[in-house]
């Protein structure tokens, strides 16, 4: 993450010592029938200085709507 996201990512969930937040996203597929579904799940994550990773889950409505937009941008029905 760079520009104002990652400062407001370093800040919630980093310190001056932690490495650049990143944004993180998994994609799950299953199948129904003849049809492929997909789900995707986000999180910020950053790497403190003694090793621990600190996460934070992107799960309100404006990132869902966000994933939702890119996956039916990919060519999802």
């Amino acid at each position: 993450m760079d520009g104002q996201d990652g400062v407001w990512a370093q800040m919630l969930i980093g310190n001056s010592s932690s490495t650049t937040p990143e944004r993180k996203v998994r994609f799950i597929l299953y199948q129904v029938g003849k049809d492929v579904r997909v789900t995707a799940q986000q999180w910020i994550e950053t790497q403190m200085a003694r090793g621990q990773t600190q996460r934070m889950e992107l799960n309100e409505n404006s990132h869902r709507n966000n994933m939702q937009q890119f996956l039916n941008f990919a060519g999802a029905n």
